[in-house]
């Protein structure tokens, strides 16, 4: 075994490893911002199985689905924090919305 080969064996133990702790925040976060946050981080640990399988195939085409989900990722943790910076702020007028009586 090479030392290219034993890092990829140990690098995807810990990618498993992290894989069952996010599993585990995501299905019993406390808040919905954990749950956020467990979600971008599967996105994370997505990026790095498409790199190993780069690595353990010698195929570069999983680097562009790597660079595909950390994109994806990005972008879905900014429309979640906007949503939840948009739920947690209080509505003007005491919630009322449209024209006034």
């Amino acid at each position: 075994m090479t030392l290219s080969d034993a890092a990829i064996v140990y690098a995807s133990i810990l990618v498993s490893a992290a894989l069952l702790a996010v599993c585990w925040r995501l299905l019993r976060g406390p808040s919905l911002a954990d749950r956020v946050i467990a979600l971008d981080m599967l996105g994370l640990i997505a990026v790095a199985v498409a790199a190993l399988t780069a690595a353990i195939t010698r195929h570069h085409a999983f680097f562009d689905v790597a660079f595909g989900f950390a994109l994806l990722g990005f972008l879905t943790t900014v429309a979640f924090a906007g949503l939840l910076e948009r739920a947690a702020r209080p509505s003007p007028a005491g919630g009322k919305s449209g024209a006034s009586s």
